[in-house]
């Protein structure tokens, strides 16, 4: 089982979008069984975007990393593909606190992986916009993190505050890897200079991390998540599922070489 992450700690970079149909195009073109875990319990926004809704009490990812719901209890299956999802929401808040103080943390969400290790090919985080408890833990469980990076100033510096925390983290995460950068939002032709300046300088620093694929605005990947769908349901003609296609297909390789 390979458990990788998606994390930038600036929000609106597409992320959760990537997380969302990365997932989506290991299940559905290399045939794999997917968990995609929705780490970022305030927003919930995977959880919504494959069109589930959280009643309170019932289980999700802090009950299954605290033991007080099994993965068969908590683990949502996505019209019967080989995509389940563990469920988020923002009543997790009221765990923060246990796990934070549990002897484990922050190997919590590990340790639960471990035991599920032969049920699943590869396990998707999608992290929260931030550094935070649930970043932590999903950080030291992945095997490797792929970062989402809009082309322009902030997203840069969010980057970069991101590597010096990897390093602080790598003590207790020593075989963490980056497993590469891609663009999102992306349009070649019509970028201004600073956003191409960016994109050039990430190169110049990070080269060989630097994936190929470019994700470009398409209001499809907007529209299917607006129905509860991942891409290649909603629209396999479209632009987002020809760019996470090529997205998914590059990580697949860069894990697998």
């Amino acid at each position: 089982m390979k458990i990788i992450s998606i994390f930038n700690n600036k929000g609106g970079v597409g992320k959760t979008t990537s997380a969302q149909n990365i997932g989506a195009g290991l299940a559905t073109f290399a045939d794999q069984k997917v968990l995609i875990i929705d780490a970022d319990y305030q927003q919930s926004n995977i959880t919504l975007a494959f069109g589930i809704r959280v009643t309170t009490n019932q289980p999700n990812i802090a009950t299954f990393i605290l033991k007080e719901s099994t993965l068969e209890e908590t683990r949502i299956n996505y019209n019967n593909s080989n995509i389940d999802i563990l469920p988020a929401s923002p009543e997790i808040r009221k765990y923060i606190k246990k796990i934070e103080a549990s002897k484990t943390f922050p190997f919590n969400l590990k340790q639960a992986l471990g035991k599920i290790h032969n049920q699943y090919d590869y396990v998707v985080i999608d992290c929260p916009p931030a550094i935070s408890e649930f970043t932590q833990m999903a950080l030291v469980a992945s095997d490797k993190y792929y970062i989402p990076l809009q082309a322009e100033y902030f997203s840069y510096e969010g980057l970069r505050r991101f590597a010096e925390y990897i390093d602080e983290l790598k003590e207790v995460a020593p075989n963490l890897e980056l497993g590469g950068i891609f663009a999102t939002r992306f349009n070649p032709n019509t970028n201004k200079r600073l956003n191409k300046e960016i994109i050039k300088s990430v190169k110049e620093n990070l080269g060989s991390k630097i994936l190929n694929t470019h994700i470009r605005e398409n209001i499809a990947l907007t529209a299917a998540q607006a129905k509860g769908m991942h891409i290649f349901e909603y629209d396999k003609q479209s632009n987002g599922a020809k760019d996470y296609y090529t997205l998914t297909k590059e990580i697949w390789e860069t894990i697998n070489k």
